[in-house]
């Protein structure tokens, strides 16, 4: 995942957030999940997984002690060993989605009908495919709507709130890669987040994604990047610098080198880049570069080694 840790660095720097991030790992766990049960909130991006019956307890326990979730996307069908997941919690139906090639237009369903949706934009064109999940469950609060623009398609809700028991449930089919992008999408999501937690409703617009500062990351979003199997940790430092200890599987480039923007255009530009250096001087420049050849997820952790060291974290020679 390499939208979630940077989303959760937003909601600390600007909101005052604490966040904790755990993810999947090589099989079908999710390391720390029991970190879930001193959360208030409990935030899901999850895809088909066969969780362990211990772990999967943890999630069944948080909703029946009546604390509020919010999903994200594929979250619909989250649990292979949970399949009364959507039904039954989220209050949704999901059978597959349209083509993945047709834009999602994203329209609010009624602006005064919440207040997730004060200080909203009118919407916005979601890369990411309609989800068909009608019809919903009859206790659902439909908040947003998508359609695509291909013959007697019907909308289809795309966001909606309904209680579960005691716990406050949202839910959103939006979460696409460049959703986050989007000051609407953005702002949804912490709207969310204050209404799910009692908290007043900021009353500000957002910015997206690639304009408030979570690309430049802190060691709590870059910790889970930089071990994430699809992510390149990036040492931009001297080859000495990075003989004497280095991030666990991290690449180096040297950022000093005349050749470095040469190098770095040979990389793959699909994949995510947490980079990194001493103390977040390079790093920063070179995540530059990065973003100026078109590289279109690149992380700066700011704080580097030095804030990895302090810290404790693990060094490889």
């Amino acid at each position: 995942m390499i939208t979630l840790p940077a989303f959760a660095s937003y909601l600390e720097k600007e909101h005052g957030f604490e966040t904790i991030y755990v993810e999947r790992g090589e099989g079908e766990d999710i390391p720390g999940i029991e970190k879930v049960r001193d959360a208030d909130l409990l935030i899901l991006y999850i895809r088909r997984m066969t969780l362990p019956d211990k772990q999967l307890d943890v999630v069944r326990e948080f909703i029946a002690s009546g604390k509020p979730v919010l999903g994200l996307r594929t979250t619909s069908h989250a649990f292979e060993n949970w399949k009364e997941w959507d039904p039954k919690v989220l209050g949704g139906n999901y059978h597959g989605h349209h083509k993945n090639e047709l834009k999602t237009t994203v329209t609010v369903a009624d602006p005064d009908s919440h207040p997730i949706l004060k200080n909203l934009d009118s919407g916005f064109v979601s890369k990411g495919s309609l989800y068909k999940v009608s019809p919903l469950s009859n206790d659902t609060s439909v908040l947003l709507l998508g359609s695509v623009a291909l013959g007697n398609i019907p909308d289809e809700p795309v966001a909606w709130s309904r209680k579960h028991g005691d716990s406050q449930i949202l839910y959103t089919s939006l979460g696409f890669p460049e959703d986050f992008e989007e000051a609407f999408f953005v702002g949804f999501l912490v709207n969310g987040v204050h209404w799910l937690l009692n908290l007043p409703i900021p009353q500000h617009r957002h910015q997206g994604i690639s304009h408030f500062d979570s690309r430049k990351i802190d060691i709590n979003a870059f910790e889970p990047l930089a071990k994430h199997h699809r992510t390149v940790a990036l040492d931009v430092r001297t080859p000495e610098e990075f003989a004497a200890g280095h991030v666990p599987k991290a690449v180096n480039l040297n950022y000093s080198s005349p050749s470095f923007a040469d190098e770095v255009a040979k990389l793959d530009r699909k994949r995510p880049y947490a980079v990194y250096c001493k103390s977040g001087g390079r790093s920063a420049r070179a995540a530059k570069i990065m973003k100026d050849l078109g590289f279109q997820y690149v992380y700066d952790f700011s704080g580097s080694m030095n804030a990895w060291q302090r810290a404790g974290k693990p060094l490889t020679k």
